[in-house]
């Protein structure tokens, strides 16, 4: 028996947000594979929805979700690894299958930055006063929010640097793990920001995606909501 719908499989406007993902990535058509890790339970729905929208299916690969983040991204990294190799020039960009507004610019900052750092990742700076609530519910300090930024996707690295990082993880490190780009900063590598965008939201909540509905209704096509 199926699990919950996971959120990437819920409709915006009449189409799967994962749908909605693919599309912006396959359309933008500079990447040599998409690769899609999906729990097993829901493999033969991504297949009919891959059919079901004509997707070139020579360039999607998919592998088997794993029960953390970590996981899935070790799963399509060692399919990269065993069935191509991994070279020097290769590079990489993990992006979250509930970001369907993704726009063109982020994905080209992303791969210009990789020709200088190991590891890139979009973000936007906070525009909120934020505050530090160790003992809630009191504030225990504000932090400077000129220093802050919203992490966004996708996260972007030099292939042989995120295997190398992703492969000497300790079992306390993958632990503590909850995005991409920490793996490499649990190993020392720098990490570089791009600017992200506004409307590269992350669907997570209903509000989310009644404002994707709205981004739908603009009928926005890897435009930036940036002035």
């Amino acid at each position: 028996m199926k699990s919950e719908i996971p959120k990437q499989f819920i409709s915006v406007s009449g189409i799967p947000i994962i749908v909605r993902t693919i599309q912006k990535i396959i359309g933008i058509d500079i990447f040599d594979r998409v690769i899609i890790a999906i729990h097993s339970d829901w493999n033969d729905e991504l297949l009919y929805l891959i059919n079901k929208y004509k997707f070139d299916k020579s360039k999607i690969i998919i592998v088997n979700g794993g029960v953390e983040r970590i996981d899935s991204i070790y799963n399509a990294v060692n399919h990269i690894n065993s069935s191509y190799g991994i070279f020097e020039s290769d590079i990489i960009l993990i992006h979250d299958a509930v970001r369907p507004f993704i726009t063109k610019k982020i994905i080209y900052d992303s791969i210009e930055a990789l020709q200088l750092h190991d590891a890139v990742v979009a973000s936007l700076p906070v525009v909120d006063t934020m505050l530090w609530v160790e003992n809630a519910p009191f504030v225990s300090s504000m932090p400077i929010r000129s220093k802050l930024f919203h992490g966004q996707a996708p996260d972007s690295f030099r292939l042989q640097v995120l295997y190398n990082a992703l492969f000497n993880l300790t079992s306390n490190e993958k632990k503590i793990i909850t995005g991409t780009a920490q793996i490499c900063m649990l190993k020392g590598i720098e990490i570089f920001t791009i600017c992200g965008d506004p409307i590269n939201i992350k669907i997570t909540t209903p509000f989310d995606i009644k404002l994707a509905e709205y981004f739908c209704s603009l009928e926005v096509n890897n435009e930036s909501l940036c002035s």
